[in-house]
């Protein structure tokens, strides 16, 4: 799940900075309600991608602290298409297994 709302993320952020809860929002809104990011994943995953230099976060208001405003960097543009064959791979592996239980459980 983790590589899916990453991925997510880094997209959103190509097209403009965005805060935690936008990003959820944008997330749900792109997966039609699929899913909804639980903010237990995705600030951690945040913290973890600012870390590795994919993201920067600044607080919009550095007094009160208020929200952290995130973009993406150079190296998490660069890290996308690395994401997207990982995700490409992860699609085909789950269609592969849904196509045998429809067939060994349905038959067809």
């Amino acid at each position: 799940m983790r590589l899916i709302i990453g991925l997510y993320i880094l997209k959103i952020l190509q097209q403009g900075p965005a805060h935690g809860n936008k990003l959820a929002g944008e997330i749900k809104r792109r997966t039609e309600d699929a899913y909804t990011p639980n903010t237990n994943a995705l600030y951690p995953l945040l913290r973890k991608m600012e870390e590795r230099g994919y993201i920067t976060g600044a607080w919009d208001s550095p007094v009160t602290r208020g929200k952290r405003v995130y973009t993406i960097t150079d190296a998490g543009v660069a890290r996308i298409p690395a994401l997207e064959l990982m995700m490409e791979e992860r699609l085909k592996q789950a269609e592969q297994r849904i196509a045998i239980l429809r067939t060994d459980l349905l038959g067809h």
